[in-house]
């Protein structure tokens, strides 16, 4: 037996029913045991009825448990009286080793910006994952720079224009760096959906690495494409209507592919489809529900699902799947490796609080983005069910937010919808947080869509989302979730 298993709670049983097989009174169980339970009764301090396999059978124990609490067990005595001892559950264990990086999500997101550079060097790795590590690491910095720099799309169409023309050399090399700082600045300048600017974002490592390698990448064009209209195109194509780009340049592009050895291909397309869209010049988007649903939908919380449904072009799309096929192609105890299997366990640790909160009919969604210190949301998962009577009005909708925010710090937001009505209500760590929040309440109704807001209140009272969490998980047999690894 395991050494440390007997600091593990014990039950010891006072009155066993009677148990009779073939006529014969037998002992109802076995040494070492295992066993399934209920609490189904608490009768005074200690004292516990359990139901095992529709037994009742009165115990007490030192250990406080609680009335609906499901327990492992196993029998470890007989005599003098019967002892089951509670075993841990291997749930709790597994989210006790890992729950603390829900607290460090905002410095290890970030650490993908760094493993999607890494990504565009290794030949192994698919491009399946390379463009999954782009589209995550585009999201992570996905913040303004503080001058306000981010490239006109006016501005890398002229230098793309003037590469097209360019002869090999160290001006065509200058011109390599300057349009991969560009794509750069603009995959992380706020004004591109996730999409486009993980394109940008691998582009502008292709095009650094042209600059690096002067001696590479001479092949800008696929063969048979004149470069001399290309260049015209893009050189009045600036500020022109979207149509002249989307029509006239993508046509003589239409053989083009994205292969690797015609990089001017790769951004003219992307340069066409975000003048099209009229990205460069649009204020950054709010995301609504459809981009989040899809940024939660390709971490991986669903991967082994996907799998398991043959799903599996949707499967290797997700971020979990990139990180495991990275982890094998980089040396172990190197940094991107560390920092790849630490996202890793961030995604299962998500994995096990779904199945640990979906029996209390809970569902659990992660919010992994990098402006928030720590943050998920529950949902009501029984909020679909139907009125008890015809005619009745349908049950309300309910979800809780729980957020950590840098200047705001921890935020509590219970949001009830009945009918088209919503009623929030916020709560913040102090007085003067709640008064910021209300003097805001106007913009509050601004941002509101699909929804009328009948009432909110703003109150003083939120936890730390780390601990709001474990206080819902905890639910057993010692009141403690086990850490140890």
């Amino acid at each position: 037996m395991d050494p440390t298993s007997a600091a593990l709670p014990i039950l010891r049983i006072q009155q066993l029913p009677a148990y009779q097989s073939g006529g014969q009174q037998q002992a109802p169980f076995s040494q070492g045991q295992l066993l399934q339970g209920v609490i189904s009764a608490r009768s005074s301090t200690g004292q516990f009825t359990i139901d095992i396999g529709g037994r009742q059978v009165l115990a007490e124990s030192n250990t406080p448990l609680q009335v609906g609490a499901r327990l492992d067990l196993q029998v470890t005595a007989l005599v003098p009286r019967v002892e089951l001892q509670i075993l841990p559950n291997p749930v709790h264990r597994m989210i006790g080793t890992t729950i603390h990086l829900i607290g460090q999500q905002g410095a290890t997101l970030p650490a993908l910006t760094g493993l999607a550079d890494q990504s565009a060097h290794l030949p192994g790795l698919s491009g399946t994952s390379r463009e999954t590590l782009q589209y995550f690491a585009a999201l992570a910095g996905r913040t303004t720079p503080a001058d306000g720099s981010v490239p006109p799309l006016s501005q890398l169409l002229g230098r793309t224009a003037v590469l097209l023309t360019s002869a090999p050399g160290s001006e065509r090399t200058a011109l390599f760096a300057e349009i991969g700082s560009q794509l750069g600045q603009l995959a992380q300048g706020g004004t591109l959906a996730p999409e486009p600017a993980a394109r940008a974002a691998a582009l502008a490592t292709l095009f650094t690495n042209l600059a690096a390698r002067p001696t590479a990448g001479q092949v800008l064009l696929p063969a048979g494409v004149d470069p001399a209209p290309l260049a015209t195109l893009l050189a009045t194509g600036q500020g022109q209507p979207a149509q002249l780009l989307h029509t006239a340049l993508l046509p003589l592009l239409a053989n083009a592919g994205t292969a690797g050895g015609a990089p001017l291909a790769q951004l003219v397309a992307l340069l066409a489809e975000m003048e099209s869209a009229g990205a460069a010049t649009a204020q950054r988007p709010l995301p609504d529900g459809n981009q989040l649903h899809g940024v939660i939908d390709r971490l991986g919380v669903n991967m082994e699902r996907l799998l398991a449904e043959g799903r599996q072009e949707e499967a290797v799309r997700t971020l979990k799947f990139a990180l495991l096929e990275l982890g094998q192609q980089l040396p172990a105890g190197e940094r991107g490796a560390t920092q790849a299997d630490q996202l890793v366990r961030s995604i299962e640790l998500f994995q096990l609080l779904q199945i640990r909160l979906a029996g209390e009919s809970l569902f659990f969604l992660p919010l992994p983005f990098s402006f928030l210190d720590q943050g998920y949301l529950l949902v009501d998962a029984d909020q679909g069910r139907n009125p008890d009577q015809e005619g009745e009005a349908p049950p309300p909708q309910r979800y809780e937010l729980h957020l950590r925010l840098e200047g705001l710090g921890n935020l509590q937001i219970s949001i009830q919808q009945v009918e088209g009505k919503l009623a929030l209500r916020f709560l913040s760590e102090d007085v003067e947080r709640a008064r910021f929040l209300a003097d805001h309440r106007g913009e509050l109704e601004q941002h509101l869509s699909g929804a009328e807001l009948a009432s909110v209140q703003f109150l003083v009272g939120a936890r730390e989302p780390v601990s709001a969490l474990l206080e819902r998980i905890v639910h057993g047999v010692t009141g403690m979730v086990d850490t140890r690894a």
